[in-house]
């Protein structure tokens, strides 16, 4: 019984004392949870990649909450890398929540690093095929912001297999080519014939077209494999409007059209040869003079197959491409750009807003900003 009386006693003032040092306060050290941190999340044999579902969440990594002892937030930084050894992990995400979503395109990046690509003609050294690697990841926990915190819990590693699915090209089958005065990019020679893509018997290509004549060849560098006006038409095609037969010595197709640039189709399943005027680019966000509404969208101009122009105001906020004006489902943000592997000019970063809109961090100004897609770049001066 003594004991006890004593013991409360000391216990008595030592809270007497702290009471006199701090009224109000009592002092709390965190401690590790003694069960640690874990995923709880089952996963996926492998995670299968692609562009075209890029914004979909691949994994959402899920943990029961860590107890450190303390009266406030513990804060969830879950990081990723290509190395086992997590010497090149990045941030992915932070929550006080106990779950995180990894969406696609957060893979596509590990992926590049990693070298991948889903091009079916590229292979790794042993020569297989060169879009399969991990991904690891790795949970941290701490109290509060992480400011001067001694104590931090990491879980064990959780390797991701991913693998980026390769192209396949269905109903593959033999170009064809266009050489003539009419093609502005070729001429009348086979140093540069304009080469139409064949899919399932339907050719296509963008055509710098002017008011001269044309004809199509099957085989390259072969004049005698010629198709003219008349072949096409004793085929029982449907010829555009805008093409003629020039009735020279060759009977070749004149194009007496508004001169310009054009996505020129030989359907050879429904007989039809046909034109359309190939589109712009428009630049809407808050980083361009027209905000982000469609009301005065900045225009990318095609001034040449595939390379768009536009000089405009440019402001250190956000903005994105679309393909197709008034369309919000056409947006090209910078991941699509440069999953695609284009060179973009330093002067622009991903947002990481929740678009992954491209971000101006230039001087504010008047540029020219201009996107090859034959060389791959996005350039601006």
């Amino acid at each position: 019984m003594k004991k006890i009386l004593f013991s409360l006693l000391a216990v008595s003032v030592l809270v007497a004392f702290q009471g006199c040092e701090e009224p109000n306060e009592l002092i709390f050290t965190a401690a590790p949870d003694p069960d640690g941190i874990v995923f709880t999340n089952t996963l996926a044999d492998v995670y299968l990649l692609s562009q075209s579902t890029a914004d979909n969440v691949a994994e959402r990594f899920v943990w029961q909450e860590v107890d450190l002892g303390v009266e406030t937030n513990v804060t969830y930084d879950l990081y990723g890398a290509t190395s086992e050894d997590f010497s090149d992990s990045v941030l992915v995400g932070s929550t006080t929540s106990n779950n995180l979503p990894v969406l696609v395109n957060q893979l596509l990046d590990f992926a590049r690093d990693l070298g991948l690509d889903n091009d079916p003609n590229t292979t790794d050294a042993n020569g297989n095929p060169n879009n399969t690697g991990v991904v690891y990841f790795r949970l941290k926990a701490y109290p509060g912001a992480g400011t001067g915190n001694a104590m931090i819990m990491f879980s064990p590693l959780q390797a991701l297999d991913i693998q980026w699915l390769e192209e396949t090209v269905a109903g593959a089958c033999d170009p064809i080519f266009v050489v003539g005065a009419a093609a502005v990019d070729a001429g009348w020679a086979w140093t540069s014939p304009i080469v139409f893509e064949c899919e399932n018997n339907v050719f296509r290509a963008k055509i710098k077209l002017t008011n001269e004549t044309f004809r199509f060849f099957r085989t390259e560098g072969d004049w005698a494999s010629g198709l003219n006006y008349p072949y096409y038409e004793g085929e029982g095609y449907t010829i555009d409007g805008d093409f003629e037969n020039a009735n020279d010595g060759d009977s070749n197709f004149r194009f007496t059209g508004a001169p310009g640039i054009y996505v020129l189709t030989v359907d050879d399943n429904n007989k039809t040869i046909t034109l359309e005027p190939s589109g712009s680019l428009w630049l809407v966000g808050a980083a361009t003079p027209g905000g982000w509404a469609w009301a005065a969208p900045t225009e990318a101009v095609e001034t040449g197959v595939d390379v768009w122009e536009a000089t405009l105001v440019l402001s250190n906020e956000a903005f994105r491409f679309f393909t197709v004006r008034d369309d919000w489902a056409s947006g090209r943000n910078y991941p699509y750009y440069a999953g695609e592997g284009y060179t973009i000019d330093a002067s622009f970063e991903n947002a990481n807003d929740g678009d992954s809109n491209f971000r101006f961090i230039g001087t504010p100004g008047t540029y020219t900003i201009t996107v090859n897609a034959v060389t791959k770049e996005i350039t601006l001066q």
